[in-house]
């Protein structure tokens, strides 16, 4: 049962992705990847997804920057954006609050947790 919901998930740790990936098409998610900021805009400029999962910390253009750029940008403002990231400092987290993510969860994180928010914020 799909839900017609796509999640873009951008993290460098292919393991990660794949994992959540998968976490996440079973309980019905249509999930594109990126494993950098690059890719996340190539994605960004093909169907738009409702949602994206960011890591923080990537090599080039940091999670932080793209979550910036993305709400910067009139086409991509209304995404909603959780950081999933390993960084885990107040001052990481106020960071990525101020550069417009709706949540952000520690890794390592509860899958179930984290699909509970991403339901609520996109309202399935």
């Amino acid at each position: 049962m799909g839900l017609d919901k796509k999640i873009l998930l951008v993290d460098d740790e292919e393991g990660y992705l794949s994992l959540i990936k998968d976490a996440l098409e079973v309980r019905g998610f249509e999930v594109a990847t990126a494993t950098s900021a690059i890719e996340a805009g190539l994605e960004l400029a093909g169907k738009k997804p409702d949602m994206i999962l960011m890591d923080i910390r990537m090599p080039g253009i940091n999670g932080m920057q793209a979550c910036s750029a993305i709400k910067k940008n009139s086409a991509t403002v209304n995404i909603p954006i959780i950081a999933v990231s390993a960084v885990s400092d107040d001052h990481s987290i106020k960071e990525a609050y101020k550069a417009g993510v709706s949540d952000y969860f520690i890794k390592p994180i509860d899958i179930e947790k984290l699909v509970k928010r991403i339901r609520e914020i996109l309202k399935v």
